[in-house]
């Protein structure tokens, strides 16, 4: 039999789906009491999700925090598998833990599906992270929960959000390869918006020559371009996260260039993975740790822009120009 969602429940009874979640969250005064009764009729008719029918019904008080990770493209269907992600959910889900609560994890690929899933369950608040900016402003105005969004360069009024120094941590790449003797770097990125565009206008910020490469979200795609691209005139690299760093480091070592002999890379994100490649990885990183406190406590205050450090880590993968 095919699934009944939410908005096939309010679809049939030419209600919002914001309506209907009022109901299924307990919400009594968000809606009519013939609202309500029209709405449990059909819950009860269609059989919509019955196992969870407690929690919907909003009689068993939930000790739930939500997280919700955008499946874009670049993840290529696996957003859980990036190890930015799965650093920041292990440090999170202590702090959902320290706060009594449990964590309820989904990905979504828009917005939309976003909303239905915080619909379906009486969580005490949702953490959003890997969406645009305005994806955020839409998602609010559907919920009836505290939400913090993660990574928002520059929030909506109204919105908890929690970012990393992305400039701070641009200026410290920067700052840093001028310091090893170096003039110019060329930048991959796969986009020039919110975070990405902030680390390099850090970078640029500390007066040296930038060359922006535009590379693919998709990895076979990237893997084409790196492995046809001249790499005769470049003596530095700054990746905007250390997975693109990791990428580029492997491809060079199949085109027989040596990393830092040839090429000076440098990441951002601090990953764990990046102190065990060969050479280690040179980066900035992220205090994941904080961010996730910071993404919890955002949730019980009223709405705030938060920003976590950064520090940079230099190991092997950057040479003397």
């Amino acid at each position: 039999m095919e699934k009944i969602r939410l908005a096939d429940i309010a679809e049939s009874l030419g209600l919002s789906v914001a309506a209907v979640s009022y109901v299924l969250n307990g919400k009594e005064g968000k809606v009519s009491a013939r609202t309500r009764a029209r709405v449990l009729e059909m819950v009860k008719k269609s059989g919509y999700l019955p196992e969870r029918a407690e929690v919907l019904l909003g009689r068993n008080p939930s000790k739930m925090i939500g997280l919700i990770v955008h499946d874009h493209p670049e993840y290529e269907g696996a957003p859980l598998e990036n190890l930015y992600y799965a650093r920041f959910i292990s440090f999170l889900q202590k702090e959902v833990v320290k706060a009594g609560c449990d964590l309820l994890i989904k990905t979504a690929k828009g917005w939309k599906e976003a909303a239905e899933f915080a619909s379906m369950w009486n969580m005490q608040g949702l953490i959003v992270a890997g969406f645009c900016d305005g994806d955020y402003r839409s998602l609010q105005d559907m919920l009836h929960i505290p939400m913090t969004a993660m990574d928002v360069s520059s929030p909506a009024p109204g919105i908890s959000s929690v970012c990393a120094d992305d400039f701070k941590g641009g200026v410290l790449a920067g700052e840093y390869l001028k310091a090893m003797g170096h003039s110019h770097v060329l930048v991959l990125t796969t986009n020039l918006e919110c975070n990405d565009k902030n680390r390099i206008d850090g970078l640029r910020s500390t007066g040296i020559d930038t060359e922006i490469l535009m590379i693919p979200p998709t990895h076979n795609a990237r893997n084409e371009l790196l492995r046809n691209y001249d790499f005769s005139r470049t003596r530095a690299v700054f990746c905007v996260s250390d997975r693109q760093a990791l990428e580029l480091s492997s491809l060079l070592y199949q085109r027989n260039l040596r990393v830092p002999q040839d090429v000076s890379i440098l990441g951002f994100d601090g990953i764990d993975a990046g102190a065990y490649a060969c050479p280690p990885l040179t980066t900035v990183a992220q205090d994941l740790e904080q961010k996730a406190h910071l993404a919890v406590a955002a949730l019980d205050e009223n709405p705030s822009r938060k920003v976590s450090d950064v520090f940079l880590c230099a190991r092997k993968s950057v040479a003397y120009a």
